[in-house]
């Protein structure tokens, strides 16, 4: 399990442990001392803060569940948009589940000598615009429906990520046509590689969530 849904999953469960303490420590009190009946306003007080952690922990959860399984289908199409977008067209198959990302390619950072590779920079930047218009198209028509509809802030967070990367892949690749050095090289290197990954990532989530 991923290392940020074992710390949501240990937050819901300190939150629902302290839930269910505060109802004990309520009840008990109201049960074996009366106290509630002589100190309204804490009483109040404390209704509030369960009412809080019953809505957050219960309310909130059964509606969201309810809203994304009576939306499921058309997430999964939302979702399979997405992929087409990604997904790389000679080897993916989207019908059998198989998909591959597409990916930038690597511009060559181990030339010799001091003059940039012009012609490769040049096509970079094409691809990362041709990237990033394709998913900001897709998602222009989405994004209401995936806010309000389900749990798919981290399908969203990713697409953000990459929307971002993409910019900074075109920045280091501007960057690096000015100055051919090994620092603006091995920087290129490292944001290519950083949003092929993120692609990759976005692919493997909505593939998941597919078959959720």
């Amino acid at each position: 399990m991923p290392q940020g849904s074992s710390r949501v999953r240990a937050q819901r469960i300190a939150l629902a442990v302290g839930a269910c303490a505060l109802v004990v420590v309520v009840v008990w009190l109201d049960v074996a001392t009366g106290v509630w009946e002589d100190l309204v306003i804490i009483s109040g007080i404390a209704a509030g803060l369960l009412m809080f952690f019953l809505t957050v922990l219960v309310l909130d959860r059964v509606m969201a569940r309810n809203a994304a399984r009576r939306w499921a289908p058309v997430t999964r199409i939302a979702y399979s948009e997405f992929l087409h977008v990604l997904a790389d067209e000679e080897t993916s198959d989207i019908s059998l589940g198989e998909i591959v990302a597409r990916s930038l390619p690597a511009v060559n950072t181990e030339s010799p000598g001091t003059e940039a590779p012009t012609g490769e920079l040049e096509h970079l930047r094409r691809l990362v615009v041709d990237e990033r218009n394709r998913l900001a198209n897709v998602l222009s028509r989405w994004a209401p429906f995936l806010a309000s509809s389900g749990e798919n802030e981290k399908v969203l967070g990713r697409i953000g990520s990459i929307a971002w990367q993409l910019d900074v892949v075109r920045d280091a690749s501007l960057e690096a046509e000015r100055d051919w050095s090994e620092v603006t090289r091995s920087r290129l290197h490292q944001e290519v590689k950083s949003a092929n990954g993120h692609l990759a990532a976005l692919v493997e989530e909505l593939t998941a969530g597919l078959h959720r």
